[in-house]
């Protein structure tokens, strides 16, 4: 269970392939973005997670669970 809430990355895509889609089909696409990244939120069971996909040449996606930013976000103001 643990390793499932690790930050993980799914495959690259390239310019002629997409990216391994590893975002939930009922996560929800966030309010903001940016020309390279679109942002995803999934709660499954209290488990929240952000999904990170960068819509550039080289597309890929980042799954972030929330406790991983929190422990960064901890980090940061002790830092």
């Amino acid at each position: 269970m643990a390793q499932d809430r690790l930050i993980k990355e799914g495959a690259q895509g390239t310019s002629r392939t997409p990216a391994q889609n590893i975002v939930p089909q009922d996560a929800a696409k966030l309010p903001f973005e940016t020309p390279s990244y679109e942002f995803y939120f999934h709660n499954k069971d209290g488990q929240k997670t952000l999904y990170i996909q960068s819509v550039t040449y080289h597309p890929g996606i980042l799954a972030v669970p929330l406790e991983k930013l929190a422990e960064l976000i901890a980090f940061l103001r002790t830092a």
